[in-house]
């Protein structure tokens, strides 16, 4: 697997999904703010890699091979260590792999063949693009937009190539391999907002922050410390603050009657790790005590969970000795 190869001051495939606000790891501003940094010289924040991903990057070449192998392909590639860069937009991507073929892919899933067309039938012919992926998910029809499709139609846009497959692990045993052609009216959309970001990063124009933590990505720090006059602040903040301080209110009281709740079920429950109601099945296992934060009293390696787990059933089946 060859590191990062793509530049941290445009926009590349791998992050086309999270400006198009199609990603839940991160926003559109996350992806501006590395931009703009690094245009500044500002080093990127230390990835730590999960476990997926590292995983992932461990059996790349297998998922290649499978894919490479479903479409009777030869010439398999994966080791790309330059960035391909789209000719008329500012716009770069990696690739994982690519293969040579020359067969008509039938919608199988059976046989974890799924063609992401309105026929359910693809044919390709020449090289095209194998992006790989690792995931905890178990295993879709369709994977999340984030999960490779977006990428994939980016990666298609700077290379030129005409079809690829994301070949997915899922939950460490599902292998699924999706077909994919390009897609123009997707790929017009990812171009508009392609050159809008590339825009937004020259002109320090962030996009409406999606949460609080979104603002901290706008606003890293303060560049007024102690300025005087103080800002002055409109009339509605005045009630955006008593809004908080009523949900901190009410918080405190729904988080006490949680608590009060939680001990209510851990004296039914006892010396028992599990119990079963009409609705609900409870558990109340041990967990290791080195993962939690605070421990204020550790006899072993491992204690019993803060609290209880509640479960939904449909169907009662007690056993109740």
């Amino acid at each position: 697997m060859v590191g990062k190869v793509t530049p941290d001051n445009m926009a590349s495939a791998s992050i086309v999904a999270a400006i198009l606000g199609h990603d839940k790891y991160k926003t559109p501003n996350d992806c501006l703010r590395r931009c703009i940094n690094a245009n500044a010289g500002i080093p990127a924040p230390l990835w730590v890699q999960s476990k997926q991903a590292a995983f992932g990057d461990t059996i790349e070449r297998f998922l290649a091979e499978k894919a490479c192998d479903a479409v009777q392909g030869n010439k398999l590639r994966t080791d790309y260590d330059k960035a391909f860069y789209h000719d008329d937009l500012p716009l770069a991507c990696s690739l994982d792999a690519t293969c040579l073929a020359d067969k008509v892919i039938e919608h199988n899933p059976a046989a974890g063949i799924y063609v992401m067309t309105a026929s359910k039938r693809l044919r390709i012919s020449g090289k095209g693009i194998i992006e790989c992926k690792n995931t905890s998910v178990r295993a879709e029809d369709a994977p999340a937009p984030f999960r490779g499709p977006l990428q994939l139609q980016a990666q298609l846009m700077c290379t030129g190539l005409e079809w690829g497959v994301v070949s997915t692990l899922h939950a460490g045993y599902d292998l699924r391999l999706y077909f994919y052609d390009n897609d123009e009216a997707l790929q017009i959309i990812i171009a508009n907002r392609v050159r809008d970001f590339d825009r937004r990063v020259t002109d320090f124009d962030f996009y409406s922050p999606e949460n609080s933590a979104d603002s901290n990505t706008i606003w890293p720090e303060p560049l007024f410390f102690d300025a005087k006059p103080l800002l002055e602040l409109n009339e509605d903040i005045d009630d955006i603050c008593e809004e908080i301080e009523d949900a901190k209110r009410l918080k405190k009281a729904m988080d006490a009657k949680i608590d009060a709740c939680q001990n209510l079920l851990k004296i039914a429950l006892g010396d028992h790790e599990t119990g079963i109601a009409k609705k609900y099945q409870l558990e109340w296992k041990m967990t290791n005590a080195r993962a939690e934060k605070t421990v204020t009293y550790v006899s072993k390696d491992s204690e019993r969970a803060k609290s209880v787990r509640i479960k939904a059933i449909k169907e009662v089946s007690k056993n109740v000795a």
